[in-house]
């Protein structure tokens, strides 16, 4: 089975063609299969992540022929390409710079516990945002998450006018509107925190979402409905 694999070093982007050995004939190998041999033989040096077995899902997400997927979840066919998440800067290779994202939230979450951490009950709504692993696929045409990059593409690792990931986005995201609506939801937050969500959902660019079709989770989760949906009518009057 052939691959294209793209790899991006110094600022150069490179393509490579990548002979996957099955190890059994009828095999239909993941992402991560192909990615793992590839370093194991003729590429040494590729450069990706994945957190199997070590609690840190969600990490080993690329793009599999220009798409977003889970490589330990995404089965390959012959001829398909391995890239680096197109919607987040590239470090190396297929590893992409993420803290942006994280830091984007910082001060908008209220401190203490959930309802998680206190084993106090939740409605399933809650608990249903609480699969997310953080693959950040919900990112893939986003147009709130693109305001962030303008005209250049994230993965443009020459160019010198992307924004600065350590001050965390100006703009948001399916995912840090998850994380918001699952304040409104936790029945341990007090009602000042659940208005100042919303607040922070508008902050974060919620108007980009009224026209949108929708996104997309890597995991199943109904983000247009049980996470856009629900913030654009808290917001409704401020849209």
């Amino acid at each position: 089975m052939k691959f294209e694999i793209v790899l991006h070093r110094d600022g150069v982007t490179e393509n490579v063609e990548f002979n996957y050995e099955k190890r059994e004939a009828d095999e239909r190998p993941m992402a991560l299969d192909v990615l793992l041999q590839a370093q194991a033989t003729t590429l040494p040096d590729l450069a990706f992540r994945y957190g199997c077995r070590a609690r840190n899902c969600g990490v080993c997400t690329i793009d599999v022929n220009d798409k977003p997927r889970i490589a330990c979840r995404a089965r390959v066919r012959d001829g398909d390409k391995l890239s680096p998440c197109a919607t987040l800067p590239v470090l190396s290779d297929l590893v992409v710079r993420r803290d942006g994202i994280a830091r984007q939230m910082q001060g908008r979450l209220p401190s203490g516990g959930g309802a998680n951490d206190l084993n106090v009950e939740a409605p399933q709504a809650y608990h249903d945002l609480t699969a997310c692993i953080e693959c950040y696929a919900c990112l893939d045409n986003c147009p709130m998450h693109a305001r962030n990059f303008g005209d250049v593409k994230p993965t443009d690792a020459a160019a010198d006018d992307l924004p600065d990931a350590s001050q965390g986005y100006r703009w948001g995201n399916p995912f840090s509107l998850l994380k918001l609506e699952r304040i409104r939801l936790d029945p341990i937050t007090s009602q000042a925190d659940k208005d100042a969500a919303v607040d922070n959902a508008v902050e974060l660019g919620l108007d980009a979402c009224v026209d949108c079709p929708g996104c997309k989770c890597g995991v199943g989760i109904d983000l247009k409905r049980q996470v856009v949906g629900s913030l654009l009518e808290a917001a409704k009057d401020r849209l």
